[in-house]
């Protein structure tokens, strides 16, 4: 029989091979924000968005940037009042883009950044209430998301306030924040533009980082709704702030058939089923890679997952068989008995960085992570696969472990590109953090179970969720990290 290696095409490229980029439209008179913003929520350098952004806004140009390929930004002018120029080049570009018939020529949302107003101000230009009047018209399926920019901003204006008065305490301040945002945006956006016109605030300060992934989620949960659950995944692979839709990604991009009921379900790991993970089921109990060497099958999983994290790696180096071999080394090694699941995996992590970013401080160490020396592939690799336990701990080993180190990756380097060294640095976290207990309760489950079927994926899942961090918790463990050694400078393997 002869094998043809487009049997094991992964999941993560046939639905890239549909949307290979989120499209984003985002309108906003200059000034408002819509830079930073770009540059928070797809991490990217602020000087191509500055390039981009120098004169006047072309609306069909596509801004693409190296260091994130996944997304292509459309930049409009806001519609001044008394300019009717820029509505129209708007509304034509739009209506353009709806009739193409590829879903990844296609605007996939919109976002309209208007700034908070000072008390008095005027928050709609008379082109911005023409625009949110006729938005369903103009857009149609697109959703379209109203972002109040500068929340810090505001919230310093009115503690600012509320300290010279010294009448507020810290709950009277809540509230009136809340009725102060809903007098000077909310009301009037809804009184131009209905009740169900969607909208968040937003601040791209670090400390309200929060905001973002509102923004990120709203986006994601009404693309998957309206448009296309390609298009949603491919705004989970693009975004870079929420490690919770990259680990429910990881997980969505296993199923073959693009069918899900409801990708932002996957995010809340109570609520994963089987009826969204056929693509692991199969990896456990089907005759998709019969016939084919293990380090192919494995291959497939490795790609559909870093596809999925989107990191800026331009040395391909989560590609490289190096780092497969380091994957793979010691997929079936247990050294200790199980420590039980009670700890918190993103502050036993962060402890066991610190501890390795410390031993590297030294002036005359070399700065290099011992573990890599002398690897080599490991010979049942080559072997053909077969529906076994021992075959079936692997595979589930190898999805645990490396939606694991991606999870540390994402703390690590949340900008700036992927170096050899702090890949290795990740690996050696995560086997003094919890991979002895992941490899350890595979073996126990599979020892225990039949082969395949939603016991296996019942069981990735659950681990996944405990040795997860969660997004609320990444911006605190990252202040946690020193780095005393640059972690972008390069090594050998």
């Amino acid at each position: 029989m002869i094998l043809d290696i487009r049997q094991l095409q992964s999941t993560s490229s046939d639905i890239l091979q549909i949307c290979p980029r989120f499209r984003l439209l985002v309108i906003g008179k200059t000034g408002v924000g819509k830079s930073s913003l770009i540059q928070q929520a797809f991490k990217i350098n602020e000087v191509h968005v500055s390039k981009h952004r120098s004169g006047e806004a072309d609306i069909d140009k596509e801004f693409i940037v190296p260091e994130n390929k996944r997304f292509v930004l459309h930049d409009s002018q806001g519609f001044e009042a008394g300019d009717s120029r820029c509505f129209a080049i708007a509304k034509d570009f739009i209506d353009r883009r709806r009739k193409m018939p590829k879903l990844q020529d296609k605007i996939h949302a919109v976002w309209l950044c208007l700034s908070i107003p000072h008390a008095h101000e005027r928050l709609l230009e008379s082109g911005v209430q023409e625009f949110l009047k006729l938005r369903k018209e103009i857009l149609g399926n697109i959703p379209i998301i109203v972002v109040f920019t500068k929340y810090d901003v505001f919230v310093d204006n009115l503690e600012l306030d509320a300290m010279e008065s010294d009448e507020l305490d810290e709950a009277a301040l809540e509230v009136l924040k809340i009725d102060t945002l809903n007098k000077l945006c909310i009301q009037p956006l809804k009184e131009v533009a209905g009740s169900d016109i969607l909208h968040t605030t937003v601040s791209t300060n670090e400390e309200h980082e929060s905001t973002i992934r509102q923004l990120i989620d709203l986006t994601t949960t009404n693309v998957e709704k309206i448009v296309a659950s390609e298009a949603a995944l491919a705004m989970m692979i693009a975004q870079r702030v929420d490690i919770g839709l990259k680990v429910g990604a990881s997980i969505a991009i296993g199923k073959k058939s693009q069918s899900c009921h409801s990708l932002r379900r996957l995010v809340d790991f109570p609520l994963l089923t089987s009826e969204f993970l056929g693509y692991w089921r199969g990896i456990g109990s089907s005759m998709n890679f019969i016939g084919f060497a293990m380090l192919d099958c494995l291959s497939v999983i490795h790609k559909d997952i870093i596809d999925v994290w989107n990191f800026n790696d331009p040395g391909c180096h989560l590609a490289s068989d190096k780092f497969k071999e380091l994957m793979l080394k010691d997929l079936d090694k247990v050294d200790l008995p199980r420590t039980g699941e009670t700890f918190q995996f993103g502050l036993s992590v962060v402890s066991t960085i610190t501890v390795i970013l410390t031993s590297l401080a030294g002036p005359f160490l070399p700065i290099v992570v011992p573990i890599a020396a002398g690897v080599v592939l490991v010979k049942w690799a080559y072997d053909t696969y077969q529906r076994t336990n021992i075959v079936l701990q692997r595979i589930m080993t190898y999805i645990v472990d490396l939606t694991c180190i991606m999870q540390i990756l994402f703390l690590l380097a949340p900008t700036g590109s992927i170096s050899r060294r702090v890949i290795k640095i990740a690996i050696k976290a995560y086997e003094e953090a919890g991979k002895n207990n992941v490899h350890s309760a595979i073996q126990s489950h599979v020892s225990v179970t039949r082969s395949g079927g939603d016991d296996a994926l019942d069981e990735i899942v659950r681990l996944i969720k405990v040795h997860s961090i969660k997004a609320e918790e990444v911006q605190d463990l990252r202040t946690k990290i020193e780095l005393p050694v640059d972690l972008q400078v390069d090594e050998e393997w």
